[in-house]
């Protein structure tokens, strides 16, 4: 029982001044080290996003570009709002609107041609082929 007593009192000794507190901190860091490490080396096969080979994941290059256009016509969205709040701040005229006008419209722009990409690499996923042309 003294025994026992005495190394608890030793771990609240340490705890108390910081010591056991550092270990364990870097136990968990080390422990988040490898973890990152093993999860790195087991990670999936990349894609290859320009490729309309049918055997790659084409289901899955749709989908990226799909997100990728729906993050486009979000930032187009408030671009736009941003510059709605800036005419109303600086006036039609001023160089902020229409430069967030500018920047809406290039959103706007690379969110289409994202979603034609979707498209073209949904069509291979269907029917198997490549495409003839991608506009």
């Amino acid at each position: 029982m003294l025994k026992i007593d005495r190394s608890i009192r030793r771990c609240w000794k340490n705890i108390i001044h910081g010591t056991h507190a550092v270990a364990v901190a870097g136990r968990g860091l080390l422990f988040c080290l490898i973890i990152g490490v093993i999860s790195g080396c087991a990670s999936p096969e990349s894609l290859e996003m320009g490729s309309y080979d049918p055997s790659h994941d084409q289901r899955a290059i749709a989908g990226y570009y799909r997100n990728q256009a729906l993050a486009m016509h979000e930032k187009a969205k408030a671009q736009a709002t941003t510059a709605a709040r800036y005419e109303e701040l600086f006036g039609a005229e001023s160089d902020l609107v229409s430069g967030a006008r500018l920047l809406a419209q290039y959103y706007e722009q690379t969110a289409l041609e994202l979603g034609r990409l979707a498209d073209a690499h949904a069509s291979v996923d269907r029917t198997g082929r490549r495409p003839t042309a991608v506009q």
